[in-house]
């Protein structure tokens, strides 16, 4: 049977409920779902059991709860991607420009170069990049240095399970993610705006098979 709307429930939390509601999530498998822009900061936590999934939800000073069937999670929290989108203003039409194919770099080597972006100084850029053997600034490097306009970070933790974290970053020229090879070194993956939202959206069917 497929869900609708009419099976979602939504409610606002008194204070003594949301700390029972908040310990009953925690002592299973859980998730934490981070939305941040320049402006504006959201933590949210979900569990699901057979009964289905409770997502909590800031409002007010207080908790809302959204719950249903375990199987619509993945869309309550795919939406998060298109609301970021719209609250930073970026209209994201194409698929962001791919990756410059470039050497992995170094944490420090990405923060050098981001310094340098920021302070505008063409002479030492350019060492920079012959430093590192670059035949040119990546649009992603030089984006990251004046910061995310959002981030998304999903981090799934739980007794008995590895701790799973991911974390997309949203960009003027669109999303994308950092990643670590085994010696910590840094490459950027640029994803559609459907690519983030089926990360999204197999990051609840991952909680949801750590919850039985």
């Amino acid at each position: 049977m497929t869900a609708t709307t009419a099976d979602l429930a939504q409610r606002t939390l008194g204070i003594t409920e949301s700390r029972e509601i908040v310990r009953r999530i925690g002592e299973g498998a859980h998730a934490t779902i981070g939305a941040n822009t320049r402006s504006r900061q959201l933590t949210a936590l979900a569990g699901v059991t057979r009964e289905g999934f409770k997502l909590l939800l800031p409002s007010d000073g207080r908790w809302r709860m959204i719950s249903g069937p375990a199987d619509r999670l993945g869309g309550e929290l795919v939406g998060l991607v298109t609301t970021l989108e719209r609250l930073t203003g970026t209209a994201l039409t194409t698929a962001p420009p791919p990756a410059v194919d470039i050497p992995p770099l170094a944490p420090g080597e990405l923060l050098a170069l981001a310094e340098v972006i920021r302070q505008g100084d063409g002479e030492r850029l350019e060492a920079a990049l012959d430093e590192l053997e670059l035949a040119g600034m990546p649009w992603w490097v030089t984006q990251f240095a004046w910061g995310a306009e959002a981030v998304l970070t999903l981090r799934l933790t739980g007794e008995g399970i590895a701790g799973f974290a991911t974390m997309l970053h949203l960009m003027p020229g669109g999303w994308g993610c950092l990643q670590a090879d085994p010696e910590d070194d840094l490459t950027f993956h640029p994803m559609t705006t459907i690519e983030v939202q089926a990360r999204v959206s197999a990051f609840a069917d991952l909680l949801q098979e750590c919850s039985w």
